[in-house]
């Protein structure tokens, strides 16, 4: 099952375009991330703050989408559009960040859970000096450093590092991928609105899966189920299983 061909491939689009930016960085991540672990429901203090990622007052974009097809998920790779943290000048960026996972076995059957599983894991990343203040259903993400961490050398490629060591402890993910933006306002923008698009296609499975509602004249969503094969096959699915619905 398929629902986010056409939004990785405008995300293709737009890590070619932001390539030819000024301040664009690739890295390979090791197996295991380089910067150490924090302490379980450790706090970032305004006050001991380098960098805020996000802030309100500022763009903001993070989501993640997923593919059973590998060969478009570039496994290991974090790309970095724009400064990384220690070039942070007023102490704080915009921020985008995409992950882009490879999975196996996702299918109609299953698709709503295990999405809501690896949607959970973001919540688990925890390193020193780095705090998750808060992220929300509606793509955004606001995280603070430290200034020990930037002091000691803290990077994005090392966020994304640690992301993707911690998504690959799932048995259903097969390749990870990390996009980070801290270029502008604009481009955490543009990324918001193809974000928004994948959130789109995320409520309209939850609404399938979790109400069995297959009333097509009556569904905000029909317009993109009409789109997106994957959608059309989950509907299929949920409704050969409960015909009358709930």
């Amino acid at each position: 099952m398929e629902l986010f061909t056409e939004i990785i491939l405008e995300l293709r689009v737009f890590i070619e375009e932001a390539r030819s930016g000024p301040s664009f960085h690739e890295y390979r991540s090791p197996d295991h991330s380089a910067w150490p672990p924090g302490r379980k429901g450790s706090i970032v203090m305004k006050c001991d703050t380098a960098v805020e990622l996000g802030s309100p007052g500022l763009d903001s974009a993070s989501f993640l989408v997923w593919t059973n097809d590998d060969s478009m998920v570039r496994d290991g790779i974090i790309a970095v559009a724009g400064p990384d943290l220690c070039e942070a000048v007023e102490g704080a960026l915009p921020f985008g960040k995409v992950v882009l996972l490879g999975v196996s076995g996702f299918n109609e059957a299953n698709c709503h859970e295990r999405h809501r599983e690896i949607e959970r894991m973001r919540y688990g990343h925890n390193l020193d000096g780095y705090m998750m203040r808060a992220a929300s259903q509606y793509l955004k993400e606001w995280s603070r450093v430290s200034r020990a961490a930037v002091e000691k050398k803290l990077g994005l490629a090392n966020l994304g590092a640690a992301a993707i060591e911690l998504y690959r402890t799932n048995e259903h993910i097969t390749s990870v991928e990390i996009l980070f933006v801290t270029s502008t306002s604009d481009h955490v923008a543009k990324l918001r609105t193809t974000g928004g698009r994948a959130s789109k296609l995320i409520s309209a499975m939850n609404r399938m899966s979790e109400e069995m509602s297959f009333d097509c004249a009556a569904c905000d969503y029909a317009d993109i189920c009409g789109e997106v094969d994957g959608l059309r096959a989950l509907r299929a699915t949920l409704e050969k299983e409960n015909p009358h619905g709930r």
